[in-house]
């Protein structure tokens, strides 16, 4: 992250006068230092700065943005291009016409230059930066704009910006700024969501939103979707308490996509969605309450109850349940993963990888601290 970015704590404030923006074209810059400008990314971060202003129409520092976006920034004479992930500009100094994403279009002003950096008028710059909201707040001498795109947003995946609403809509917006609703999930969401896709071997997206909230942040909410196409043709949501979950999208052969809403286990077919088997996992794990699934093998799940917290191999055949701390904990952290409940119950055991009949799980001690990987053959299970 470049220094130049600072955390956005606060929320933006509701609303401002705009600076007026004057159609007649400004012929000189002058310096301002009293206006800032402050631009608001889609990342939760901020870029800060000071603007210029001229005759009403406010300027910012092209090469100087562009540079803490990560954006590549090419001057030809007096051309200037500027490309980015999701969008593409050219301007040319002192013209006030301009390309943005292929497409001729008018500034209120025209780029110049001043001490080799490029001032160009301000609303063109937050547009072509696929930002919104660009005001003046007048009490703090600040001119304000959000969204801009940051390319660290996890939520851009394929040309689209994803998005769920506080009140649980999710949607995609295009480069042209088409949104579409996908699904409603009809649920009250809170904090800043992460979101992670998994694009599957027979193409279709898994995309998976997290909300972790409450007094002090001991909700976890999970949403997660099936696209193909562009639909959601499969959806699931699942709420854990402490214990936060990371459950599989794949199994782990890659054949079969997971689903599950903490109380269920769905097991789909890979290109088309199909469930293919559906498990109650309270019968599997014999603990009231949700359930995480960590992995899933033709031959086995990973299980572990929230309630409890301790990963349990269950035998896909026979439905046989085995609590693996007892196969690899020593007695005394067994008691400890048995009887503690800070932060919350169960162990710190999570699963690597399979290597032919091997299990590889990472271990962190509850009492010692000691981190190590440990293997265990299925054949002794």
């Amino acid at each position: 992250m470049n220094s130049g970015f600072k955390k956005a704590g606060a929320a933006l404030a509701a609303s401002a006068i705009l600076l007026s923006a004057y159609s007649v074209e400004p012929t000189a810059v002058r310096a301002d230092t009293d206006i800032k400008y402050e631009l608001y990314l889609d990342s939760n971060e901020l870029i800060s700065g000071s603007t210029v202003v001229d005759k009403g129409l406010a300027y910012l520092p092209l090469k100087t943005i562009a540079e803490q976006l990560g954006a590549n920034v090419v001057q030809n004479g007096n051309r200037i291009t500027v490309r980015g992930k999701v969008y593409s500009f050219a301007i040319r100094i002192g013209s006030n016409t301009a390309v943005l994403n292929g497409k001729s279009t008018r500034m209120k002003g025209s780029p110049r230059t001043r001490n080799e950096e490029v001032f160009v008028p301000a609303k063109f710059l937050v547009d072509a930066l696929k930002g919104t909201g660009l005001k003046y707040e007048p009490e703090v001498k600040t001119i304000v704009a959000s969204d801009i795109y940051s390319g660290h947003n996890k939520s851009h995946y394929g040309g689209l910006n994803y998005r769920i609403s506080s009140d649980g809509k999710l949607s995609a917006t295009n480069s042209e700024g088409v949104t579409k609703q996908l699904y409603d999930f009809q649920t009250e969401t809170y904090n800043p969501h992460t979101f992670e896709f998994t694009k599957t071997n027979q193409g279709l997206i898994i995309l998976r939103i997290t909300d972790i909230y409450g007094e002090p942040m001991v909700q976890q909410q999970v949403f997660t979707v099936i696209m193909k196409n562009g639909a959601v043709i499969r959806q699931s949501k699942v709420n854990y308490f402490k214990r936060f979950a990371n459950n599989a999208a794949v199994s782990v052969n890659g054949k079969e996509l997971v689903l599950t809403d903490g109380i269920k286990l769905r097991i789909l077919e890979d290109h088309t969605g199909s469930v293919k088997e559906t498990y109650d996992l309270i019968e599997l794990g014999g603990v009231e309450g949700k359930y995480a699934v960590e992995a899933v093998e033709d031959d086995f799940f990973l299980i572990r109850s929230n309630t409890k917290g301790l990963l349990t191999y269950i035998d896909r055949r026979t439905g046989e349940r085995i609590a693996l701390y007892k196969e690899l904990l020593p007695l005394e952290e067994q008691q400890y993963a048995d009887n503690n409940d800070v932060p919350y119950y169960g162990d710190e055991i999570y699963f690597l990888r399979r290597t032919e009949q091997n299990l590889e799980f990472k271990i962190t001690e509850g009492l010692s601290g000691k981190q190590y990987t440990k293997s265990i053959n299925i054949s002794s299970l």
